[in-house]
């Protein structure tokens, strides 16, 4: 696990407690803050995970393109 990744499961995690802070309160704009930050959250954190496969795959795509030549 990368810090990127951290970084989007802490984001979602913050979601998950405004959400859950705007139930309580009842005010549907902070729900609706919180419901955003889990989105966010969940994409930078499989964002993350697939720029770190696309890296690790490059090298080897990169000799397959050089041998084709």
């Amino acid at each position: 696990m990368n810090t990127d990744q951290i970084n989007g499961h802490l984001r979602a995690a913050k979601g998950w407690a405004l959400e859950s802070w705007g139930r309580m309160t009842s005010d549907p704009w902070l729900r609706i803050a919180g419901r955003r930050e889990q989105l966010l959250g969940r994409l930078e954190a499989s964002l993350a995970e697939s720029r770190q496969i696309a890296e690790s795959s490059f090298p080897a795509r990169a000799a397959a393109i050089d041998r084709r030549r």
